[in-house]
């Protein structure tokens, strides 16, 4: 049965911060664990103390600085980057002894995609109303999306404004009650109310849970209005939205060679800019600044807009394949080796694409290439323990993981492992070891039992556990979205707020990170941080939680009240 117990040192603190305050413990001390279900026998912890050591920062410099180095080109999916990527990562493999996981013996598994590009000239947005006629320009005014089933296609329909496009009756919101979407586009605004707590705005803002909403409707298409740029921050501004728009989307081929595409009657779906957007509230019953007041306030909403808006793009479609790379420790427990921790990186970046101050390799030095270092040396690390850990362990280095965690689906999908076998993931998605903190971001850890663990493991090496982070909390809704929907409670592990040395302010690291190298040639060893002794704290975090996982009698559960996973596993 799934527990909703927390463990009983989590207490929980305003703005849904949950700090863990543990106590100093050596690495080879011994403490009392505690599962959702009671008291339940510690597992060894010799072969944690004798792991921990081992993690080599200079190790993960060292694969971080290749696989983000300009000869790799920023790792697109499908590039010859990406393919010296994954080949190098599977020589790791192959020196530390790990057994092959991937087709016909070796450590690559290929995922066949379809790569949808947006062909800007030829995209358009038309709006009717009371005989005037609006043309709006693009990127200027809108962003085209793409249609992974046709390279032409276009709607011409009614427009109905629908709040966030949120339907949570059970919160006491609903934008969607008693509106007629059927044959209509529909108007949303982004994200969702911030009267609705954090894990709530997390799953019901996330754009699938609306579209979901939007397609059961019988809407056909959907226009997203982005928050005025003074709203926002450099890092999510439109400007940098509209500098990304050559990146390309991708979905994986399902059995019958189709995209895996969720919700293919949504059309179209588009984005407006503010500015734009109150274009469309001409001569409507509400204005748009009236709209914006209501949203403020937390009022669902929900009306006719006057008019038609005609839209309409043209994708560029190509069949590419990329490789995952999986490599594979099996347990020594003869019974518990057929259950499998998972523990994946995204191993993709962004490629080339549009130069800034004369660069146009997106070399993706924190997202992701420091990741799939630290899961680099957690391998060979695990792999040179004389003792294998209980269950068997299962390191995925992943493509298209900056493409809706593509690679993470295609993995779940194609019986590498036994779903049903997958007891539990760790995922690495921009850890961000920027400075060494004293306390660590802990998405996932509140949601399922992983959090007991967790827990576990930082008393071990003295540091607090905080359940939130303020800069992006979306992880949970992404990245490991594919694990919340197959059952897997998983976890991601971030950087911390707090410096060990009590002077650096990481907050403000962190903004400066993301302002200025999110999604930016500058991702880089030339000019983005990275401390590597960090990035080992990090590592052996993530490595005594994993331990913890692996020689457990219990296998993790969900919690009964995650939203995330009564919704997501439900889907």
């Amino acid at each position: 049965m799934i527990s909703d117990l927390r463990p009983q040192i989590i207490a929980r603190l305003p703005r849904m911060a949950l700090c863990v305050a543990v106590s100093a413990f050596c690495l080879s001390g011994a403490s009392a664990q505690t599962s959702p279900q009671g008291p339940a026998e510690a597992p060894a912890r010799a072969p944690v103390a004798a792991a921990m050591p081992s993690l080599a920062a200079h190790a993960i410099r060292a694969h971080a600085e290749f696989l983000s180095s300009d000869l790799l080109e920023g790792r697109s999916t499908g590039s010859r980057g990406y393919e010296l990527a994954a080949a190098y990562v599977a020589a790791q493999f192959r020196q530390y002894g790990l057994t092959p996981a991937g087709s016909e013996g070796g450590f690559l598994r290929s995922v066949p995609l379809i790569e949808a590009t947006a062909v800007l000239p030829g995209s358009s947005a038309v709006l009717r109303s009371d005989g005037n006629v609006t043309d709006f320009d693009f990127s200027k005014d809108y962003l085209p999306s793409v249609n992974f089933f046709s390279p032409t296609s276009s709607i011409t329909a009614p427009i109905v404004f629908a709040g966030y496009g949120i339907e949570a009756p059970e919160y006491k919101y609903n934008d969607l009650a008693d509106l007629d979407l059927q044959g209509k586009i529909a108007v949303i605004l982004e994200g969702a109310p911030e009267r609705l707590d954090e894990e709530v705005r997390n799953y019901y803002g996330w754009p699938e849970t609306k579209y979901a909403s939007l397609d059961k409707a019988g809407a056909v298409g959907v226009v997203e209005i982005h928050p005025a740029a003074e709203k926002g921050t450099q890092a999510n501004s439109w400007e940098r939205i509209a500098a990304m728009s050559w990146v390309s989307q991708l979905r994986r081929q399902n059995v019958d060679n189709q995209p895996d595409e969720r919700f293919p009657d949504l059309k179209l779906r588009f984005r407006f800019n503010a500015t734009a957007a109150a274009q469309l509230f001409s001569n409507s019953s509400h204005s748009f600044e009236q709209v914006l007041q209501a949203a403020k306030a937390g009022e669902a909403q929900g009306f006719a807009l006057p008019g038609t808006l005609s839209l309409s793009a043209t994708t560029g479609l190509r069949r590419i394949e990329s490789n995952n790379v999986l490599g594979l420790v099996r347990g020594s427990d003869p019974r518990l080796q057929q259950e499998y921790i998972l523990v994946t990186a995204n191993l993709d970046g962004l490629g080339r694409g549009t130069a800034v101050n004369g660069d146009n390799i997106y070399n993706g030095l924190q997202r992701n290439a420091v990741g799939v270092a630290m899961l680099l040396e957690m391998a060979r690390t695990v792999a040179a323990m004389p003792v294998k850990p209980k269950r068997s362990i299962l390191f995925a280095a992943l493509t298209a993981g900056e493409k809706d965690a593509q690679g993470l689906k295609a993995l779940l999908a194609d019986g590498s492992v036994p779903v049903r076998n997958i007891v539990a993931g760790i995922t690495f998605d921009t850890p961000l070891p920027l400075v060494r903190t004293s306390d660590v971001m802990a998405i996932g850890a509140d949601q399922s039992s992983i959090g007991n663990r967790l827990v576990t493991a930082a008393q071990q090496m003295n540091m607090r556990v905080l359940l939130s982070d303020d800069l992006d909390n979306s992880v949970l809704m992404t990245s490991m979205a594919p694990l919340v929907r197959a059952g897997i409670p998983a976890l991601a592990l971030r950087s911390g707020n707090h410096a060990r040395d009590g002077r650096t302010n990481v907050i403000n690291t962190k903004r400066s990170w993301l302002q200025q190298h999110l999604t930016h040639p500058s991702d880089d060893l030339s000019n983005a941080p990275l401390d590597a002794g960090a990035a080992r704290e990090l590592a052996g975090l993530n490595m005594a939680t994993l331990l913890e996982l692996a020689n457990d009698a219990e296998r993790p559960v969900w919690y009964r009240s995650s939203l995330a996973y009564r919704k997501l596993s439900r889907d």
